[in-house]
This record gives structure tokens, C-alpha cells and sequence, in this order.
């Protein structure tokens, strides 16, 4: 396919792990992809493993809390590889805190990287998609933490039920407009080995049938 010939998607939180992930299935299956993460040079090397010309994989910086920020950058993306036709809002954040001791600064970043950031980059998303015409698909990455409380992760579970309905809000306000709203609820995915303390680890893995 050309460039031309390939609708546009944008992944946030693609520098690394299960972002990295959906931005590489997603160009394999046809799309240029907006590569955007907090970490600019995550991103870059990110881009470059999909294409080095740059012509259908570009490398974005953004901060998904900040709204002037999301703005700029599917500006960006719009000019450098076409009107966005999908979007998987994937970036998100995953301290580990106990209530007893979780310092606001913690529960702040998480409610508004996770959620406020789903909504900034949906509404971005969607702006674009209705001054087209409408059409087009935008993916939220729930977790399962979404359904299930868990010691440590009252912030992120809190954030991530909000994302479900935020989600299931998106799809009745942009259906008309032709845009399709789905979310999906993963498992645990460790991005280092010192994300969740090892006894978090251990409760969750007695969960999953198959260890």
C-alpha cells in the first residue's frame, strides 16, 4: 500500500510494552501509525523499527493530560500523515499505593493520565473524525482492574472503571456520527520487573486459571 492508501492511527503510551505492541499489529495490518509517548525517544525508536523514511510511522511526543498538547499533536499528525481515521488511547500509568500512604501528587497522576487523558485524546479524535464527516474507531484500554478491587491500585482501579464508562458515554454520543467506541479490559502486563511489588504479583497470578 502507499502511503496514501493507508488510513492513519494514532497510539498513545506506543514507546514501549503493550503500546509498542499495538502500533507494530497495527502498521503490519496496513495502517500508518502516529507513534506518540510521553518519551519522546521511545517513541522515535519505535517509528523508526516500523519505517525509517518516516513516510508511514512518525514518532510524537505527548503528554496526554495536557489539552493544548493533545490539540498540537494530531494537528501534527493530520499534517504529517493524514486525517487520523482510528485511535487507541493505551497511555496509562501504575504506581503501586496503598491507601494509608498514597500521596494525592500519586492519585493525580493516574486519574489524570488514565482517564482525563482517554478523554482529552477521544475528544481530540473525535473532532476531527465529525469536521470529516464522521467514521472511524477509537479503542480504550480498560483493564480488569476495572472490575476487580485490589490492594495497592485503588487509584488505578478507580481510573480504569472510569475509562468503562467513559467509554460506553463516547459510544452513545459519537455513534451518530459514524464512530465506533470499544474498550478492552487486559490482565497483568509488566513493563518492568519492579512495576508491582512481588506479593501484588503473586495474589494476581492465583487469579488466572492457568498460573
Amino acid at each position: 500500500m502507499t502511503r496514501h492508501e493507508r488510513p492513519v492511527a494514532v497510539v498513545t503510551g506506543a514507546g514501549r510494552s503493550l503500546g509498542r505492541a499495538i502500533a507494530e499489529l497495527l502498521h503490519n495490518a496496513g495502517y500508518s501509525v502516529a507513534v506518540s509517548d510521553l518519551d519522546e525517544s521511545a517513541a522515535t525508536t519505535v517509528a523508526g523499527g516500523l519505517d525509517e523514511t518516516g513516510a508511514t510511522a512518525r514518532a510524537y511526543r505527548l503528554d496526554v493530560r495536557r489539552a493544548a498538547e493533545v490539540a498540537s499533536v494530531f494537528e501534527a499528525v493530520a499534517a504529517d500523515l493524514g486525517r487520523p481515521a482510528a485511535l487507541v488511547n493505551n497511555a496509562g500509568v501504575y504506581p503501586d499505593h496503598v491507601v494509608l500512604e498514597m500521596p494525592e501528587a500519586a492519585w493525580d497522576i493516574v486519574v489524570d493520565t488514565n482517564l482525563k487523558g482517554t478523554f482529552l485524546c477521544s475528544q481530540a479524535f473525535a473532532r476531527k473524525r465529525v469536521q470529516a464527516g464522521g467514521g472511524g474507531a477509537i479503542v480504550n484500554l480498560a483493564s480488569t482492574a476495572a472490575f476487580s478491587a485490589r490492594v495497592g491500585a485503588s487509584h488505578y482501579s478507580a481510573s480504569k472503571a472510569g475509562v468503562v464508562m467513559l467509554t460506553r458515554s463516547l459510544a452513545q454520543e459519537l455513534g451518530p456520527h459514524g464512530i465506533r467506541v470499544n474498550a478492552v479490559a487486559p490482565g497483568l502486563i509488566e513493563v518492568r520487573e519492579d512495576q508491582v511489588s512481588d506479593t501484588y504479583r503473586q495474589a494476581f497470578l492465583k487469579m488466572i486459571p492457568r498460573g
